[in-house]
């Protein structure tokens, strides 16, 4: 579904680790430096990418490995194409030389990822542990300040990366100084994970007819025990379709720790049972499917009577489903907590309406893990 896909485009570096043969290099093409991933099988074929150090979109690699020990690859390969811009023969020790495009020459020496300089924003970090690549793309990169904004009586900063211009916001008034540093750090990893996202897009489009990316964070809530906020993202990464989804964050202020959906709505026997793993992924999908989803179905016809109803019509929205409801979009609003639907790709433009909003006094009666006030 839509949730997996936005998760893993934009934290695919982050949770999936370095493959074994792959190779790290830097070096030059021409007098261009570089950086490649390069990874060579047992069967022989050859893959990779790697990006100029000014630039930082990455440039697909697809080739073989001859019997010699030279690799032979092309550059942004349709699926149907086959080339050589790209040729490197081992230098004995650990590196390659080549040519790029018959003429000019190419260096690459290994670059150690225990040699990177350590970060201490937890996306980078993980990164830099995981998928040293994508760290070292990101490491000259610079968040730029941009505007404020008011929200109630929180004053907020938005930032943006230049070459991918993903924009988040930082909070440098309302709170503590020690809350303030504390959500600003969570800020700020999330927004190198949205940073993150774009290249791997870019990636994605670069075998195909492009790409395109466009976001727009929006504060949902600030007060002085949640900060909620929507990431939606328009993207085409060169699969089969474009596509868009919400990928909202939500934090407990003190803590500055992300909450789940049952840690502000409940509906189980007993204690809120946080069934997910340290990355909020769902270890089982019992609760979802059995309780929260007819739930939220008979609960949202109650309040929304019209909404929920039958569109009389094979091309209208139909939101009576229970299944709809069992993985929602959620972020909280002044008035209550916000939960979108997720629909099959036929019927996504029924995705995301403004009015599915529990009350606060629906969610105050079947309050989750979290022992705080949200409103």
């Amino acid at each position: 579904m839509l949730r997996v896909g936005l998760a893993t485009l934009g934290a695919a570096g982050l949770l999936s680790p370095l493959p074994a043969a792959a190779q790290l290099l830097q070096g030059q093409i021409g007098s261009a430096a570089v950086v490649m991933e390069l990874n060579l099988a047992k069967d022989g074929k050859a893959d990779g990418r790697y990006f100029y150090r000014k630039y930082h979109h990455d440039i697909a690699l697809d080739g073989q490995r001859r019997a010699d020990g030279s690799v032979m690859l092309g550059e942004n390969q349709g699926y149907d194409e086959s080339r050589t811009d790209l040729v490197l023969r081992p230098d004995g020790k650990g590196g390659w030389q080549g040519r790029w495009q018959g003429s000019k020459p190419v260096s690459l020496s290994p670059l150690p990822p225990d040699a990177l300089p350590a970060s201490e924003v937890a996306a980078l970090a993980r990164l830099r542990q995981q998928h040293p690549y994508e760290f070292v793309r990101l490491a000259d990169l610079t968040l730029r300040p941009g505007r404020e904004q008011r929200v109630g009586s929180y004053r907020l900063r938005w930032w943006q990366e230049p070459v991918s211009k993903i924009r988040f916001f930082r909070v440098e008034e309302g709170y503590p100084a020690g809350v303030q540093q504390r959500l600003n750090r969570v800020l700020e990893s999330r927004h190198w994970q949205e940073v993150n996202g774009y290249f791997d897009c870019a990636l994605g489009g670069a075998r195909r007819r492009g790409f395109d990316y466009e976001q727009t964070v929006t504060p949902r809530l600030l007060n002085e025990h949640v900060l909620s906020a929507s990431v939606f993202t328009s993207f085409d990464c060169g699969g089969a379709h474009p596509d868009f989804g919400d990928n909202p964050l939500n934090l407990e202020v003190q803590s500055g720790r992300e909450l789940q959906l049952e840690d502000v709505l409940w509906l189980g026997q007993g204690k809120p049972r946080l069934a997910r793993d340290a990355d909020g992924h769902l270890q089982n999908y019992d609760y979802q499917n059995k309780v929260l989803g007819p739930w939220l179905a008979r609960t949202l016809r109650q309040l929304y009577p019209q909404q929920m109803a039958s569109p009389g019509k094979d091309d209208g929205c139909d939101y009576r489903d229970s299944g709809l409801w069992t993985l929602p979009t959620w972020y909280l609003l002044p008035q209550g907590l916000y939960l979108g639907p997720s629909f099959p790709r036929v019927a996504r433009a029924c995705e995301y309406p403004e009015w599915p909003v529990l009350p606060w006094k629906v969610v105050d009666r079947h309050r989750g893990e979290a022992a705080l006030p949200l409103h």
